[in-house]
């Protein structure tokens, strides 16, 4: 059975070089560029597991992660905060708002393909 991830990030690089390791690791990956279209894609692909940025012009990571876990056809879908900033509160508040983990990038390919694998089809 395919696994899809969602890759919600403002980034191209970001979103490239995630699609490579998460593809070679044999995930299925879609991407959006923004929240709101994060959101319709959610709702669309029903990945198996969301990447999320926090930092993205329009509604922010934390508005888009409020939205997701609202909606009766996201809400259950495992969302990882996947961010380059260090957020003072960043792992608490993450966890306070309903996100399956909080990532850091630049990452360690192994580290997110172990980290996807963990929470990938765990519904919330």
């Amino acid at each position: 059975m395919e696994r899809t991830v969602l890759i919600i990030e403002d980034e191209k690089l970001i979103i490239v070089s995630t699609q490579m390791v998460l593809e070679a690791a044999g995930f299925r990956v879609e991407s959006a560029t923004n929240g709101e279209e994060g959101i319709a894609k959610a709702r669309e692909v029903k990945p198996d597991l969301i990447l999320l940025d926090i930092m993205m012009p329009g509604i922010d990571g934390w508005e888009t992660l409020t939205r997701l876990k609202r909606d009766p056809e996201t809400s259950a879908t495992p969302v990882i905060i996947f961010t380059a900033r260090e957020h003072a509160r960043g792992h608490q508040k993450s966890a306070e708002m309903g996100a399956a983990d909080y990532f850091r990038k630049p990452f360690e390919p192994d580290e997110l393909i172990e980290l996807v694998e963990k929470h990938v089809g765990q519904r919330c």
